[in-house]
């Protein structure tokens, strides 16, 4: 059972997307991934923009199934593997298209670039001062290790399972903070609580409550980012909050 040490051009064929240039392009109106639209491990589709794409683009610039969608800048490093998500979509300029050679699981590969970049193995890839990218150039020189195709297909299959069971448990989570929306709403804001029909209602509060303003029940603080030019603040254990975080009642899991 040995592992190959192997550069990402020798397992896989990758290309950027095209610019946008409304001025320039030609062709129908197709649908395409932007950096906004790559998260890690899953696509957001819900505001694809378009773009013209001549006839001779459409396999240069499409998504098939199996592809790794990787970020070039914003958070250099983020991808997922689209799934069939949505027939003729298109790539932007942004990302990386990395098409696994044969002899590569791309679920392997995408693993292995998730391992990466959380241990900041993608780091001395990077270029920029401030703000960081991954140019095409840099992604064909990362060294990944790579064993035989079925420890491969273990490793993705084992890791896989466990993504699923995350996200089983997250759409559950889903469900119960929308009963728990819903019972907030019929309580305090249509003031349905249990005995509502025993309590008397003056000026839109009930009986025997208060109203008072937030400042007076809770401390709110600002938060602030930590400086990007020093690495030592960044890819450790401490959790990072930031308004992309906050997509529910609670948040479990946060980008950076």
């Amino acid at each position: 059972m040995s592992w190959v040490v192997k550069k990402v051009s020798d397992i896989a064929d990758f290309t950027l997307g095209k610019m946008l240039d409304e001025k320039k392009n030609r062709g129908d109106l197709l649908p395409y991934l932007a950096n906004v639209n790559v998260r890690w491990g899953e696509f957001d589709l819900s505001e694809l923009r378009e773009m013209r794409f001549e006839q001779n683009e459409l396999e240069k610039y499409s998504v098939s199934n199996g592809d790794i969608i990787m970020c070039a800048g914003g958070e250099p490093g983020r991808c997922a593997i689209w799934k069939d998500e949505k027939s003729s979509v298109m790539l932007q300029k942004a990302l990386h298209r990395i098409r696994p050679k044969k002899e590569v699981s791309g679920l392997f590969l995408y693993y292995a670039f998730l391992n990466l970049r959380k241990t900041n193995g993608l780091a001395p890839y990077f270029t920029g001062s401030t703000i960081k990218h991954l140019p095409k150039q840099q992604l064909a020189k990362v060294e990944i290790p790579i064993p035989d195709s079925e420890l491969q297909k273990d490793i993705a299959s084992f890791l896989e399972g466990y993504d699923n069971f995350i996200e089983n448990n997250r759409r559950r989570i889903q469900l119960l903070e929308e009963s728990a929306r819903l019972l907030y709403q019929a309580w305090f804001i249509h003031l349905r609580f249990p005995g509502h029909e025993q309590v008397k209602i003056t000026d839109g509060v009930p009986e025997g409550w208060n109203k008072t303003t937030a400042d007076r029940i809770m401390d709110v603080l600002s938060g602030g980012t930590p400086k990007t030019k020093v690495p030592e603040f960044w890819g450790g254990e401490i959790p990072f909050f930031t308004p992309k975080d906050a997509k529910g009642l609670f948040t479990y899991n946060t980008e950076k």
